[in-house]
């Protein structure tokens, strides 16, 4: 009967830090009234003054994007009488249309101030949120994965080590991405003509994986 193969099992854990370098805009625009195409005609008119804010404050017209873009019928409970009974039923009220937008750009202090400034006193009125980000994520990942391993290695080699085996081959990786990347969000309100002087903390990337070495 063969004789079983020694394994050894170690979890390695990645983990790298690094400043934003991007920033995404994230804008919300919302259009209520009593006719279909009187709130999509809004909605038009809302996202037409807010290109166009944009555009003064040094942006492409074609540098705000459509990220979502939707129309939903509202309804309102009514109160009705049936013989004796009170009854209730949903009537129409009107529609609410919705449009998600964002603006992308490398990040720099007076480009955001620029963009938050135009933003936030445009007659639009969005909703909005500012999130540092990391432009080239999957460079950053391959940094999570190398440490990981490293990590793995160095884990093995000392267990090994101070048990009195000797580590031998590498047979088997198991990775499962974490996706545990968040960028770091903001929400800014109307502001005036001074510099929000953003200095955002440094994003945290970490991932772990599986490995498994005979041991000797």
């Amino acid at each position: 009967m063969p004789q079983e193969q020694r394994r050894i099992h170690v979890t390695g854990k990645g983990r790298v830090t690094k400043s934003p370098d991007f920033v995404v805009l994230s804008l919300t625009l919302s259009a209520c009234n009593a006719e279909y195409a009187d709130a999509v005609k809004v909605a038009a008119q809302q996202i037409e003054m807010l290109r166009e804010s944009l555009v003064e404050a040094g942006f492409n017209a074609d540098d705000l994007k459509t990220a979502n873009f939707s129309v939903e019928a509202k309804y309102e409970r009514e109160e009705f009488r049936d013989g004796s009974s009170k009854r209730f039923r949903e009537i129409l009220a009107g529609f609410d249309c919705r449009h998600d937008l964002t603006l992308s750009f490398d990040f720099d202090a007076k480009k955001i101030d620029a963009a938050l400034f135009a933003v936030t006193n445009c007659l639009s009125q969005p909703k909005i949120s500012v999130a540092f980000t990391v432009k080239d994520t999957s460079t950053l990942y391959d940094k999570v994965l190398k440490s990981a391993a490293k990590d793995a290695q160095r884990k093995a080699k000392i267990l090994c080590a101070a048990s009195g085996v000797t580590l031998g081959k590498l047979v088997e990786i198991i990775y499962a991405p974490e996706e545990n990347f968040v960028p770091r969000e903001i929400v800014a309100g109307a502001c005036d003509n001074a510099s929000f002087n953003f200095r955002p903390e440094d994003l945290i990337v970490s991932d772990t994986a599986e490995f498994f070495w005979e041991i000797e």
